[in-house]
């Protein structure tokens, strides 16, 4: 059994280092109302929640959310935390430095905009760090330059020295963060990285020194982006590090559910078309706020052929994928998260944290009557509720707690 650093390191003390939970939440902002899109963060947060779910963090992972969304996700992020956890906080997208905060732009951020516009990264570290956690890690793949100079920073109270707080910044303050674009494959150079070393055995920090060191010898971004670590941890603490939950069993069950509310899908359903035709619909989550829905033919009944099968939505939910240039990305999200063995069709439902009722697939079936010589139609619906981070209503009372901030 391979040991981590915290345990190798602390033999010589008899103490080994544990959380008692791993809770990370990842959020990519991509397609921007008023802003040069991005291409990297759709691969780049999947990535990284795949390889954090091997770490047994319990990861929330967001597509293009508006500052009201973020903040919403913030709090149910928080929610998660307990003392004793591993708290985990990455963002990929559009950003900027001002007099020492850094602020992440929603996708529904105008031209210009304003620190109002955008989330300020010290207040949600200063909010992870009120829940009493063990080690708080904040990883921003973001540029950290500044070109509204009109614009006041956020007050913001100092952090208590708790000790157990690291940020990992991909670029240098006044510096740009790149991504290298090439279509199913674009990646961020920091998670490129990042994602290399992440499920290593190491001290935290030591993770992020290495990836500081690949990206200073990558020939893209030499002289224009460098890696910084900032931290104030007291204990050796790595992502590897053993879950204990001993004496916390019962906040641990509270946890568990809320992660599960955002991360539950749609059981498999087998539809019994009147022709005798039966389809089978799946599903899967490329994010918690993304979902597939896969639809198959499982037979074809006495009296029908050539079937073929639509899938459609009511209310239509957005595709951002769609756009010029994604169709790489969604072939390698959907390889990476095939469900359905050779699926007929497919439908992807993304944006699901706008959704404020049930969602409804609608199949539609076409075929050729054997007997009548006829084309037909028939048509199923099938209520799926609110998938996935849809359960949590982040658009509810969101104008109240953004007056609040």
């Amino acid at each position: 059994m391979m040991m981590s650093y915290s345990q190798v390191f602390c033999e010589y003390c008899s103490v080994i280092i544990n959380s008692t939970d791993k809770v990370a939440l990842l959020i990519g902002n991509l397609n921007y109302s008023h802003h040069p899109d991005l291409m990297a963060p759709t691969m780049d947060v999947q990535e990284l929640a795949n390889l954090l779910q091997q770490l047994g963090f319990r990861v929330v992972s967001l597509l293009d959310l508006t500052r009201e969304e973020m903040l919403a996700a913030i709090d149910k992020f928080l929610l998660l935390l307990d003392r004793g956890v591993y708290a985990l906080f990455y963002y990929a997208g559009h950003g900027y430095e001002r007099l020492g905060r850094n602020y992440l732009v929603a996708i529904d951020a105008p031209q210009p905009y304003r620190s109002e516009n955008c989330v300020c990264v010290q207040r949600v570290m200063r909010k992870m760090q009120e829940r009493r956690t063990a080690l708080n890690v904040v990883l921003l793949d973001t540029c950290r330059t500044w070109y509204n100079v009109d614009c006041i920073a956020s007050e913001i109270r100092p952090l208590v020295p708790m000790g157990n707080t690291v940020y990992g910044y991909a670029t240098c303050e006044n510096a740009e963060a790149y991504e290298v674009q090439d279509g199913g494959k674009s990646t961020g150079i920091f998670t490129k990285y990042l994602n290399k070393h992440i499920l290593q055995p190491e001290k935290v920090t030591h993770i992020l020194e290495l990836v500081s060191e690949n990206l200073g010898r990558d020939p893209f971004v030499t002289g224009k982006q460098a890696v910084e670590i900032r931290h104030t941890l007291k204990e050796p603490r790595s992502l590897t590090d053993p879950i204990r939950t001993t004496s916390h069993t019962g906040e641990l069950h509270l946890r568990d559910a809320c992660w599960r509310q955002a991360n539950e899908l749609p059981h498999q359903k087998l539809l019994i078309f009147p022709c005798g035709v039966e389809v089978e619909v799946s599903f899967s989550a490329l994010f918690s706020n993304v979902m597939v829905a896969f639809g198959r033919v499982i037979t074809t009944g006495p009296r029908a052929q050539d079937c073929t099968i639509t899938l459609r939505s009511t209310p239509a939910m957005e595709d951002v994928f769609s756009s010029p240039g994604r169709s790489g990305e969604m072939d390698s999200l959907l390889l990476n998260n095939l469900v359905a063995e050779n699926p007929d069709c497919s439908l992807r439902l993304c944006g699901l944290q706008k959704l404020q009722g049930s969602l409804v697939i609608k199949v539609d079936l076409h075929y050729t009557h054997m007997d009548r010589k006829l084309w037909l139609q028939e048509s199923k619906q099938l209520d799926i509720g609110k998938p996935l981070v849809a359960s949590c209503d982040l658009h509810r009372g969101q104008q109240a707690m953004v007056a609040q901030r």
